[in-house]
């Protein structure tokens, strides 16, 4: 068996044996090992599911007010259809994220049908 580097590398004729080394997967596995050793329910608790709930906004974030006519923009963020199209007269750019929008405000569709079930929950309640 020859040890060390040969100098030639790939393009070396002869065979290197290096069998002493682990290979991928096995250094995943101790990696894992070592990470989790404190651990053995660890998947399970920092498994999240992201909710969109968290990314829609109550309120519209140019004018601070509940949403008249709500739209959402191609980055994601939603205005009154009022609000976006004043901020659109004076910068093409997303208010939030200063992304440009191209003039595209598409009806919030999933966002009228939040408030509205938010709406129904609350009468529910009184």
């Amino acid at each position: 068996k020859e040890t060390g580097f040969c100098g030639f590398g790939d393009s070396c004729k002869f065979l290197h044996d290096r069998t002493d080394y682990k290979l991928g997967w096995q250094l995943e596995v101790d990696a894992n090992k070592k990470t989790n050793r404190f651990d053995d329910n660890s998947d399970e608790e920092n498994y999240e599911i992201p909710s969109d709930e968290e990314h829609i906004p109550f309120k519209c974030l140019f004018c601070r007010q509940s949403f008249v006519d709500p739209v959402v923009t191609k980055c994601k963020h939603y205005y009154c259809e009022k609000c976006a199209l004043e901020h659109f007269k004076k910068s093409r750019k997303c208010y939030v994220c200063g992304e440009n929008t191209l003039g595209m405000f598409q009806p919030a569709t999933d966002l009228m049908a939040r408030l509205s079930q938010a709406d129904d929950h609350d009468d529910s309640d009184t």
